[in-house]
């Protein structure tokens, strides 16, 4: 089989994602990635650098990077050599419009033979356009089969393309975002992180608007508890000043901590171990990766119904589901948290719902699509 996707050392979910589906499918049989020399136009990606330098020692030993998103000769030369060499399953791994015509380029030039699959890992666009739309659709026909890891997923793509798109999709769950080490303590970690407060949330990953951290702020200030908002990631588009507004006019600035930067996989476990709960407060979501770090680390998630949510999220069990947009609603899901007096039983059960996700299942699920 054959990958076309990010690998390490490039950073954020869906790298880690394609890295582990090699190493898995690789148990299997010999697997190629074929990755990129430029993911995007720097315009297109505006927080820091999109490599973690800390993850060249995880390079796939199979991995080339020849794609340049910029340079269509290297689409074509890459499509005419997959051609050449006549591979019997690509998998293209889809997670935003820009690698649409790349991509098209790419599948026109493969042998007819070639059975072609898409990994989605979004379905939809973050910032819809009607464009976006049209470019997705057409790498969405040319697939022989769609994998999406949700059933708000599949109801979309039928949405869009029809329901002669229905018998092509194969739902498969998002495994767990594994880091590989012994997570210190929860007091260990509160240690390294310099936080003294006695009850912790978490909100983690990049700060873009569909994420919400607006919503948990105004939460914060409806808060019946006393908790800290830890916020971890780094903010696109030089956002940072109206979230440094909101918490000044909501008088937060003691019950906030911003961690406004990029935060590589060595840390990451440091800051799940420091928590007690994990916020995804999303406007929309095809599944999520923090959710599902939060599950490795035996956190649960408070998260609105958007997306995949409602399918991983036990209410009352491993976290709480709340409304989109209504800071009261998530207040109450914290404060009914906070006030549990069992908070273990939480933590049992983000643990279990870790094990029903794993990437030895996920990978056997991707390998016997390529038959």
């Amino acid at each position: 089989m054959v990958i076309v996707g990010p690998v390490f050392p490039y950073r954020a979910g869906i790298a880690y994602c394609t890295t582990r589906l090699a190493e898995e499918l690789s148990k299997a049989g010999p697997v190629e990635i074929v990755s990129f020399s430029r993911q995007f136009p720097r315009r297109f990606y505006p927080g820091g650098d999109d490599r973690d330098s800390t993850l060249e020692s995880k390079r796939p030993p199979t991995a080339r990077f020849p794609l340049d998103v910029l340079n269509p000769i290297t689409w074509i030369r890459e499509g005419l050599r997959l051609r050449s060499q006549r591979s019997g399953t690509v998998l293209l791994v889809w997670w935003i419009w820009v690698w649409a015509i790349p991509y098209l380029t790419i599948l026109l030039l493969l042998h007819p033979r070639t059975r072609i699959i898409l990994q989605c890992h979004n379905v939809g666009e973050k910032e819809s356009a009607w464009w976006k739309r049209l470019l997705s659709r057409l790498v969405f026909s040319r697939a022989d089969l769609l994998i999406v890891h949700a059933q708000s997923e599949e109801n979309e793509l039928v949405r869009r393309m029809g329901e002669r798109i229905r018998p092509r999709i194969r739902r498969l769950f998002l495994p767990v975002h594994e880091l590989g080490v012994a997570p210190p303590t929860r007091t260990q970690a509160r240690e390294q992180l310099g936080i003294s407060a006695a009850r912790v949330a978490l909100f983690f990953g990049h700060v873009r608007p569909f994420k919400g951290l607006d919503v948990a702020l105004e939460a914060w200030s409806l808060l019946e508890s006393d908790p800290l908002l830890l916020v971890a990631g780094e903010v696109w588009w030089n956002d940072e000043q109206r979230y440094l507004d909101q918490i000044r006019r909501l008088g937060l600035e003691s019950r906030v901590d911003l961690r406004f930067r990029f935060v590589p996989d060595s840390e990451i476990a440091s800051y799940f171990a420091a928590c007690d709960v994990v916020l995804a407060p999303y406007r929309t979501e095809a599944q999520s990766g923090v959710a599902m770090t939060a599950f490795h680390f035996a956190r649960p998630v408070i998260s609105t119904d958007v997306g995949g949510f409602p399918e991983i999220i036990e209410e009352g069990r491993n976290g709480h589901l709340v409304p989109v947009d209504d800071p009261r609603a998530l207040a109450h899901a914290i404060n009914t948290f906070f006030e549990s007096r069992d908070t273990i039983a939480y933590e049992n059960a983000a643990r279990a719902s870790a094990r029903k996700y794993s990437w030895a299942d996920y990978g056997s699920a991707v390998g016997k699509l390529d038959s």
